[in-house]
C-alpha cells in the first residue's frame, strides 16, 4: 500500500460550519489560536488531516492535508493564501443562511485562482425544514459557472447526517483526478515562520510541484537568502523527503526571522517562499491576464464597478499579499464580465511562475476585484506596449497552461533560448520542456545547436544576411579572397541577441556552401578574379610560370614591374602561385607535380637525400631546397641529417 498526497479545503461565509465539518471529518479541531477561541472564528489558516481509502482497487491510502480558511470579510486575505494550491474545495454554503455575500466573494476567488474540482457541502441541513427550496436556490447561484455540475452533499456536522457519503465522494474525486504534479520544482509558500527553543527556526506551508529533500539548502524568494533543512514533518512524523501535496514544516538552518515581509534585512516570514536554487530572482514587473466577475457581491456595490488602469491594487499569490499598480493593455478600465491583457509593477519584488493564479483586492474597502494568470513572470516594462510582447501575451493569454504554446511563444519573441533555463520558472518539468522543444525542431517550426534552440525560420534569415554579405564581397571585391571573419562578426552583432552566437551563425555556414579561407570566409566555388587593371598583368605572370612548371624564372624575373608585381602578390594571396622565399615562387600546379614526385620516390625507397630528389623529379636546386623547407614545415617531410623520410 502507497500514499497518495493530497490538499482540500473549505471556502465559505463565516459561521457556515466549516471547522466544524472539518472536526467532523478528521476529528481535529483546526481553530488552534486562543483568539479564535475567544472570538468564535477562524482567522488565521487551520490545518487538520485526513486519512482515506482511494476508491479504486488499488488499496492506497489518500493522505489529505485539511486547510480551513477563514470566512469573514476582514480575513479573506488568509483566506487566499489556503486555497492557492488545493487539489479540492469544499465549498461551505449552510442551510439555514444561503448563499451569502462572503459565499459569493469565495466563490470568485476560488474560481479567480482555477480551481475545478469541488464538492460544495451545504451544511446545517438538521436546521431546515424545507431543504429541496433551499437546493434549488443554489443551484441558481452555481449555474453557468465552473462548479455547476459539481456535487451537493447535505450534511450536519452536529447530527453526522451525510458525513460518510461525503468522505466516499472525497475519496472518488481524488482518485479520480490522479496524483498531484511534480516537476521537480519544489515551492513551499511559508504561511507561518516562528521559531522554537532548541530547534531554530521553523516554517510551515502546503508543498507544490516537487520534493524537498532534508539536507539540501533552498533560496528563500524574494530575497535570495540562502537556507539549509535540517529536518522536515509531515502529517505528524518526521520525514527524509517530503512530497508535493502535503501540509509540512520545515526546520532550517542559516536563517533567522523577520519581522515582516517588507522589513529590509535578512531573514524569512510569512509570505516568502522556499524554492531550489538557480531559479532566478524575483520580479517588479509581471505582465498577467485579468478577469472581473460580472456577478455582484451582494451589499457590496463597489463589486459591479469598473476598475480604472493605474489603480493601486494588493495582489495576493501564495501567501503573500503585496501593492501593485496595475496597468491595462489597449483600454482605460476593465468592466464586469471583461479579461483584459495588464502589467503588475510592484513596490517590493515579487517571486511567481508563469501560469500561477492570483487575486486582486481593494485594501482599504476589503473587496475582491478580479483574479487572473500569470502570462510572463519576469517582464520588461518598457516593453510591455510594444507589438511584440502584446502578440506574446496574447498567444498566451488563449491557452496559458499549454506547454506547446508557452514554448513557440517564447521562442518567437526570444527568437533563441537556451534548452535547461527555457520556462524554468513555470509548472512543467525541465524534461517535458526539452522534450516539447525537440518535438518543435522535429517539426521544422526551431533549430537546435546543442543546447541553444533557435526560431527556425529567424534563424534561417540570420544564416542568410550572413551569406549574403559574404557573396556581396565576392560581387563588390572579386579580387578579394573572401569577407575577414573580424568583419562578418562585426556586421552580425546587431543582428543577434548576443555576440556569442556568431560562432554557431558561422557553424553553420561552414556546413553549407561556404569555407574558411585563412581568416576569412568565402563561397566554396569562388576564384578571385584580378582587378581589370591587372589582368594582361597577371596572364603574363601565370606565363611564365607555366613556361617551365619545375624549375620556373624566379621572382624577379616572373615579375618584371609594378603591376606585374602586384599580379604576382594576388596570385600567391589567393593560393595560384607558392611563395617558396623571398626570390623563388612557383605555380600551384608546379608544386603539386614536384610534390607528387617526392612522396612516391619516398614511399618506394624510405628515405632519400636532397640529391636524390633533384635527380628524380628534373629540377633545380633553387627550387628543390626552399620546396624541401616548405615540405618539412607543413609536417610532410622529416629529415634526418643529410635525409629525409615522410613524416
Amino acid at each position: 500500500m502507497s500514499s497518495r498526497h493530497y490538499i482540500i479545503g473549505t471556502a465559505g461565509h463565516i459561521d457556515h460550519g466549516k471547522s466544524s465539518l472539518i472536526e467532523a471529518l478528521t476529528g481535529t479541531d483546526p481553530d488552534r489560536l486562543p483568539e479564535e477561541k475567544a472570538r468564535g472564528m477562524t482567522i488565521e489558516l487551520g490545518f487538520a488531516q485526513l486519512s482515506l481509502p482511494a476508491s479504486d482497487d488499488s488499496s492506497d491510502e489518500l493522505a489529505l492535508g485539511v486547510v480551513d480558511v477563514p470566512g469573514h470579510a476582514d480575513f479573506v486575505k488568509n483566506m487566499v493564501a489556503g486555497v492557492g494550491a488545493i487539489d479540492l474545495a469544499l465549498f461551505i454554503v449552510a442551510a439555514d443562511d444561503g448563499w451569502m455575500p462572503q459565499t459569493e466573494e469565495h466563490y470568485q476567488i476560488l474560481n479567480y485562482l482555477g480551481v475545478k474540482n469541488a464538492v460544495v457541502v451545504l451544511t446545517k441541513v438538521d436546521l431546515v425544514d424545507d431543504l429541496d427550496l433551499v437546493l434549488m436556490d443554489l443551484e441558481e447561484n452555481l449555474e453557468g459557472g465552473l462548479w455547476e455540475k459539481a456535487p451537493v452533499m447535505p450534511v450536519s456536522s452536529h447530527t453526522g447526517a451525510g458525513i460518510e457519503e461525503l468522505r466516499a465522494t472525497i475519496s472518488q474525486m481524488l482518485t479520480e483526478s490522479g496524483p498531484v504534479r511534480n516537476v521537480g520544482k519544489p515551492r513551499l509558500p511559508v504561511d507561518r515562520a516562528f521559531s522554537l527553543k532548541g530547534v531554530g527556526t521553523v516554517v510551515t506551508g502546503t508543498l507544490t510541484d516537487g520534493d524537498i529533500e532534508v539536507g539540501s539548502d533552498y533560496a528563500i524568494q524574494p530575497g535570495g537568502e540562502i537556507a539549509h533543512v535540517r529536518s522536515a514533518q509531515s502529517h505528524g512524523a518526521s520525514v527524509e523527503s517530503v512530497p508535493p501535496g502535503t501540509r509540512t514544516a520545515v526546520n532550517l538552518t542559516g536563517v533567522s526571522l523577520r519581522e515582516s515581509r517588507g522589513v529590509a534585512r535578512d531573514g524569512i516570514a510569512r509570505g516568502d517562499v522556499l524554492v531550489p536554487q538557480g531559479f532566478g530572482d524575483a520580479s517588479l514587473v509581471i505582465d498577467v491576464r485579468i478577469s472581473k466577475s460580472n456577478r455582484e457581491i451582494r451589499g457590496m456595490k463597489q463589486s459591479k464597478k469598473a476598475i480604472r488602469t493605474g489603480r493601486e491594487v494588493m495582489f495576493h499569490h501564495g501567501s503573500s499579499g503585496v501593492p501593485a499598480r496595475i496597468h491595462f493593455l489597449g483600454q482605460r478600465s476593465l468592466s464586469p464580465g471583461e479579461t483584459v491583457l495588464a502589467e503588475l509593477r510592484f513596490s517590493e519584488p515579487v517571486y511567481v511562475f508563469v501560469g500561477d493564479g492570483f487575486v486582486i483586492r481593494d485594501a482599504s474597502l476589503g473587496l475582491t476585484l478580479g483574479g487572473g494568470i500569470v502570462l510572463d513572470e519576469n517582464a520588461n516594462r518598457r516593453a510591455f506596449r510594444k507589438p511584440f510582447q502584446a502578440a506574446f501575451l496574447e498567444a498566451r493569454a488563449e491557452n496559458p497552461h499549454e506547454l506547446s504554446v508557452l514554448v513557440k511563444s517564447q521562442l518567437i519573441r526570444d527568437r533563441v533560448a537556451f534548452l535547461p533555463d527555457l520556462l524554468k520558472r513555470s509548472g512543467f518539468s525541465e524534461q517535458g520542456i526539452r522534450e516539447e522543444a525537440e518535438k518543435l525542431v522535429a517539426e521544422g517550426e526551431l533549430e537546435q545547436n546543442g543546447d541553444w534552440v533557435f526560431l527556425a525560420e529567424w534563424w534561417r534569415k540570420i544564416r542568410t544576411i550572413a551569406g549574403d554579405k559574404v557573396r556581396k564581397i565576392h560581387q563588390d571585391h572579386p579580387e578579394q579572397l573572401g569577407l575577414p571573419l573580424r568583419d562578418l562578426r562585426a556586421m552580425m552583432e546587431p543582428e543577434l541577441p548576443s555576440p556569442k552566437f556568431f560562432d554557431m551563425v558561422l557553424e553553420g555556414l561552414l556546413a553549407g556552401e561556404f569555407a574558411k579561407a585563412g581568416p576569412n570566409i568565402r563561397q566554396q566555388d569562388h576564384i578571385p578574379q584580378l582587378p581589370p587593371e591587372l589582368k594582361s598583368s597577371g596572364d603574363l605572370v601565370r606565363k611564365r610560370l607555366a613556361s617551365d612548371l619545375i624549375s620556373p624564372p624566379n621572382k624577379g624575373e616572373t615579375a618584371t614591374n609594378a603591376n606585374e608585381e602586384k599580379a604576382l602578390r594576388f596570385l600567391v594571396h589567393t593560393g595560384e602561385v607558392i611563395d617558396l622565399d623571398p626570390k623563388t615562387v612557383i605555380s600551384r600546379d608546379g608544386f603539386e607535380k614536384i610534390l607528387s614526385e617526392i612522396v612516391g620516390y619516398l614511399e618506394e625507397h624510405g628515405k632519400a637525400t636532397a640529391s636524390d630528389l633533384r635527380q628524380h623529379t628534373g629540377t633545380v636546386r633553387r627550387i628543390l631546397m626552399p620546396l624541401l623547407e616548405l615540405l618539412d614545415e607543413r609536417g610532410v617531410t622529416v629529415r634526418e641529417g643529410d635525409d629525409r623520410r615522410l613524416k
